[in-house]
């Protein structure tokens, strides 16, 4: 076997690995974008927005000093 031959047989075996390496990558790549467009779609249904959620607090607030007030107003 000639060195040319040894040589051409390791740069098959590198080209091979790396082949074999980017198609990984490439794959993973599609899986984690599918994974982040479902998160982003699902977002709404699983999250409140920050202003949503204080505008219902306060809500909830003023609820509650309605009701402490009428329960004041029947005790006196």
């Amino acid at each position: 076997m000639e060195t040319h031959d040894v040589i051409l047989a390791l740069v098959s075996i590198v080209v091979g690995l790396l082949g074999y390496f980017f198609s990984r990558m490439i794959t993973d790549l599609k899986t984690l974008e599918s994974k982040i467009t479902e998160c982003q779609t699902r977002m709404p249904e699983k999250y409140v927005l920050k202003g949503d959620y204080h505008r219902d607090i306060d809500e909830i607030k003023s609820m509650l000093s309605d009701i402490f007030k009428i329960l004041r107003e029947e005790r006196v």
